[in-house]
């Protein structure tokens, strides 16, 4: 490219970062208190700036420097943003300083994953057309979601994942056909955005709490190529395709422009067909995030939504979007599971939880704590080796070891950590709301009982893909009973769950039982539960009503004997699901007679 083939002009304030306009290249940064401002193009690879272009006070609106590079006519067809598209790189250089834009579509300079050579970090242009066939966010309603937590790195870097390019973009493409058929509809992915991960001698693994991060960028070192938005774009749209739907999980630092939070989001919702955010409402105000009219279009988790509050301010969220995603239900969950005292009325309202204006996202563990197995093979952390003294990660696990801290050979504690994931799975994925799964857990992952390896790149939380026994049977229960979930609409419905029989059928929507039935326990010493959800009240696609589903939970550590609620004329009950069954196995079985 040379200067006789472009000019130099004013252009606009709005957008902010580059954008392709009709007859050229738009630039456009905002800098506070700066007062010489250049913008300096490279070609790829190279050290030194080919133009130095000055940004004088006619291309200055208040603290915001902007520049247009427009095509010239010339014999030749010339099209200036082809040529600057993925073939130079951008900085500004404002009162002497080098500024990478806030607002790069891409960052080149960290295309290899902790990388100990120092590389110029630079804006890449990326303007080229993508081609989506059609594609567009999915709208899945919470009811209908089945969320899956996973590290785009670590899912696939172990070298049994078996994927041709192991911990990037397009590993996670391969692993697709994996998660479809465990039942799979819906991931939430760890900070994907430009995160510098090199942080002293210690790794940023997750992408948390970074202040040097470009929020706009897809991350360079999770793509296979050159070009990660492309990479993105592709992984986006054949999750899509595959009929799930995509959940970016961002932190924003504290004291990041609000501006440039909301104009991201957007950005990655029109640019990325995104289908959703988690987002620290802590430093973005939830205020601001629900009421902003391209993203009420999308789902929005938060730790908390004030609905009085938003229901205050006017706003209405086009399709319900807005989800609850804190550790509640996870604890209370946990210390049911684990046969604490007073737990089992606090089950049963996390159970059957289902707010008709929020959703609320369940799940019993997540990125932030102990894996499943690791839930049920220690009571306490193990965190020596992020080089804290043990001082970093909770210490609120609430889990159990089940007789031995951590391996162990003795068939009994085996034996009794797989009934307790089997009965953890079945609280998840039977409770109403929305279930989240942490990649891993369906086969046994475990991370030696460190509850935060925040700083571990390598077998710690590298999900290793070799097939075990108990693995192979762990994840055929898990995808058994997600497929028993979405079979049965009764175990996630549409709306709150009613406890009147407001449709005069005999049974209210669902009900709490003891031993005996219509006798619920909720003294503190209790620690067993009915629950009978009636399947009148839940319509099955072809418009019948779904089966009544009576869900008995024992976490006493003897046998008890429970009365069945009476039936209408004609129905019995069938036992489906036995979680004391070493098998795994989700199959209907002998009918139970009534008592």
């Amino acid at each position: 490219m040379t200067k006789n083939q472009f000019t130099i002009q004013p252009g606009n304030a709005l957008p902010l970062g580059v954008t392709k306009v009709a007859d050229g290249v738009q630039f456009a940064i905002y800098l506070p208190d700066k007062r010489e401002c250049y913008l300096k193009l490279f070609r790829k690879g190279h050290q030194t700036e080919q133009y130095r272009i000055p940004l004088t006070d006619e291309y200055r609106m208040g603290s915001v420097y902007f520049v247009h590079l427009r095509s010239k006519n010339t014999t030749s067809a010339f099209d200036i943003a082809e040529e600057l598209s993925d073939k130079y790189e951008y900085v500004y250089e404002a009162d002497g300083e080098d500024i990478v834009d806030p607002y790069a579509a891409g960052i080149s300079g960290r295309d290899r994953w902790n990388r100990t050579d120092k590389m110029p970090v630079r804006g890449r242009i990326c303007l080229k057309e993508f081609d989506w066939e059609g594609d567009y966010i999915l709208r899945k309603p919470f009811h209908e979601l089945v969320l899956y937590q996973l590290h785009v790195r670590g899912f696939t870097k172990h070298a049994s994942s078996g994927v041709s390019k192991p911990g990037t973009f397009a590993g996670l493409q391969d692993k697709i056909p994996y998660m479809k058929d465990l039942g799979i509809n819906g991931v939430l992915l760890l900070p994907v955005y430009d995160f510098e991960e090199k942080q002293g001698d210690k790794v940023n693994y997750w992408g948390y709490g970074v202040s040097d991060t470009y929020y706009f960028a897809p991350k360079a070192a999770y793509s296979s190529g050159e070009n990660a938005d492309e990479e993105f774009k592709e992984t986006i749209k054949k999750l899509h395709r595959n009929g799930m739907e995509v959940i970016l999980d961002f932190y924003f630092a504290p004291g990041t422009n609000l501006n440039l939070m909301t104009d991201c989001l957007r950005h990655w919702v029109l640019n990325y067909h995104v289908d959703g955010f988690r987002v620290n409402t802590e430093v973005m105000p939830s205020l601001t995030l629900a009421s902003d009219p391209i993203l009420s279009g999308v789902k929005l988790f938060s730790s908390y939504w004030d609905e009085e509050m938003l229901s205050g301010a006017g706003i209405h969220q086009a399709d319900n979007c807005l989800a609850e995603y804190n550790e509640g239900f996870m604890n209370d969950a946990r210390r049911f599971l684990k046969s604490d005292e007073g737990q089992a009325e606090a089950f049963y309202k996390r159970f059957y939880r289902h707010p008709d204006k929020v959703g609320v996202i369940n799940f019993m563990t997540h990125v932030n704590g102990f894996t499943m197995m690791d839930l049920v093979s220690y009571d306490i952390k193990h965190n020596e080796s992020n080089g804290e003294r043990n001082a970093d990660g909770t210490e609120y696990n609430y889990s159990w070891n089940c007789g031995v801290e951590g391996k162990t050979r003795k068939k009994a504690v085996l034996e009794q950590r797989k009934r307790q994931i089997r009965n953890a799975f079945l609280m998840l994925l039977f409770s109403q709301g929305t279930p989240m799964i942490l990649a891993g857990d369906e086969f046994g992952n475990s991370q030696e009982g460190n509850n935060n390896p925040y700083c571990h790149d390598d077998a710690v939380t590298w999900l290793n893909w070799k097939p075990t026994k108990t693995g192979e049977q762990i994840r055929n229960y898990v995808k058994q009973l997600i497929a028993f979930r979405t079979e049965h609409p009764v175990l996630h419905q549409a709306k709150a769950l009613c406890m009147q029989d407001t449709l005069s059928c005999g049974l209210p929507g669902i009900s709490a039982h003891g031993v005996q039935t219509w006798r619920p326990d909720f003294s503190n010493y209790s620690r067993i539960l009915g629950v009978l959800l009636a399947g009148d009240y839940a319509q099955k696609p072809d418009g019948t009503s779904d089966d009544s589903i009576y869900i008995i939970f024992n976490m006493y550590w003897e046998t008890k004997s429970f009365d069945l609620p009476t039936l209408p004329a004609g129905k019995e009950w069938h036992a489906a699901i036995e979680t004391f069954d070493e098998t795994f196995h989700v199959l209907p079985q002998t009918a139970v007679k009534q008592t």
